[in-house]
């Protein structure tokens, strides 16, 4: 049903084969406003005990792209991917609206309404000031934009001046991105479930407010969002506890679950000599308290300043980003995942008069949850850099990406290189490599996300 009404909608917007004979020849001239991809790929994993990789994923996508203005104020705009394939060992069959959305300008203000990725702030690794796109951080795709993912929205713009701008967005459903837990081995009588692609009919409503300043060479923006993080909590749904045994046997559910949040943030953007500046800074706090939902995190402040430069064939990007937790209290249990059990530990708890073991495993579950979002500590330091290259007139395009955190000593590379043997056509290969001290996010993922890919894609 969903491919029928893909279909219709673009034999509507290019006008269909009955539209092209009735057309005169310069209108059967103007550029088809329909482009796309056909890509095609493997991920290959690499374990620490295992001499050599194997394909875990393997994938082969088309997306087609729509771009058409139906009239001097309307546009339409969509992006529709059709994957088959595996995806860590699992068939994957789907088609995904990753956008599908309508553009309207009148005066000086613009309306928009749809499926639409809306990213705010201005910085190259990390933007704490965008929450309005979730995203998915297990997707396999050399084209790390592929991450992001589209959100049910309309929005309005006001731009007065050259040099001012006022926009507003709703969202009035939620959905959640896809958290990096899925392929994690999960500890004995534990289980997880994420979210529905699309939450509706319950009242998540999120909205924010930016606005856009262009005065004397620098760009910069304030925002404010209130409503649901994109980025989920996961919490307890389910729990039991069989003592009959030599060892409890012990239940648990988890499932991931929206929280809402206040944000207020500051943004800017400028240059100076040969380098491009930008920075970002935001204050987010949760409307429900951490010390009584396990899924909800602490207060946070995050900044981060970045610069680029292009010398020669080769262009730097650096960034610095930074974590401050206020009111910062520590864990007061291990984390759910990513720890072994210790039933020494937890036979002596056990002993313990009153002891609440659900309460217990809330802890242990409140843990993993500020272990995921890097509130373990009260303070945290990482910083980026991406190099790129131009070589053989834009032929071949190596380029390596570096991630360290001071705080937590995890770090992830990134190795890549493009080369165009023909102007749509593109061959790429790479690695990711994560990699962590134990109990760290990055090693608990490394032997599922580290991978070498490979990968082909024409263009049309």
């Amino acid at each position: 049903m969903k491919t029928r009404i893909f279909i219709l909608l673009l034999t509507i917007l290019t006008g269909g084969p009955a539209a092209a004979t009735d057309q005169d020849s310069t209108h059967s001239a103007r550029p088809s406003p329909v482009s796309g991809f056909v890509r095609s790929g493997f991920y290959g994993d690499l374990h620490d005990n295992s001499p050599s990789p194997f394909i875990s994923s393997a994938y082969a996508d088309l997306g087609l792209k729509v771009d058409s203005r139906l009239t001097g104020s309307f546009r339409a705009n969509a992006d529709i991917r059709f994957r088959y394939g595996s995806e860590f060992h699992q068939a994957v069959s789907s088609v995904i609206v990753r956008e599908a959305y309508i553009d309207y300008s009148f005066g000086k203000f613009s309306l928009s309404a749809g499926q639409k990725i809306l990213k705010w702030g201005r910085a190259d690794f990390t933007n704490p000031t965008s929450k309005l796109n979730p995203q998915n951080y297990i997707s396999r795709s050399p084209e790390k934009e592929d991450m992001d993912m589209g959100n049910i929205l309309s929005a309005i713009t006001w731009s007065p001046s050259p040099v001012f701008s006022l926009q507003a967005v709703a969202v009035p459903y939620y959905r959640s991105s896809v958290l990096l837990v899925d392929p994690i081995p999960l500890p004995e009588g534990v289980t997880i479930s994420q979210m529905d692609n699309l939450v509706a009919g319950s009242k998540l409503f999120s909205y924010g407010l930016r606005t856009d300043f262009h005065i004397a060479g620098i760009d910069w923006g304030a925002t404010w969002f209130e409503g649901y993080d994109p980025m989920p909590g996961i919490a307890m749904s389910q729990f039991s506890a069989d003592f009959s045994g030599p060892l409890p046997v012990i239940t648990v559910g988890l499932k991931t679950t929206p929280y809402k949040i206040r944000m207020a943030g500051l943004d800017f953007e400028t240059t100076a000599g040969r380098f491009g500046l930008r920075g970002e800074a935001a204050w987010t706090n949760p409307c429900l308290s951490y010390k009584t939902n396990e899924y909800v995190p602490m207060q946070e402040i995050k900044w981060v300043a970045g610069a680029d430069i292009t010398l020669g064939n080769w262009t730097f990007t650096g960034e610095y980003s930074g974590k401050y937790l206020p009111g910062f209290v520590p864990a007061t249990a291990d984390p759910i995942i990513g720890t072994e059990p210790d039933y020494a530990k937890l036979a002596a708890l056990l002993a313990t008069p009153g002891f609440d073991l659900q309460g217990y495993m809330k802890d242990e579950i409140g843990s993993f949850n500020r272990l995921y979002n890097y509130q373990m500590k009260e303070w945290y330091h990482q910083a980026g850099l991406r190099v790129e290259g131009d070589m053989a007139y834009g032929r071949l395009l190596p380029s390596l990406f570096t991630l360290y955190n001071f705080s937590t000593r995890e770090i992830m590379l990134v190795p890549q290189i493009r080369f165009k043997p023909a102007d749509a056509l593109t061959l790429v290969a790479g690695a990711e490599i994560w990699s962590g001290k134990s109990g760290s996010l990055y090693h608990i993922v490394k032997n599922y996300m580290s991978a070498i890919y490979a990968g082909i894609k024409v263009d049309f």
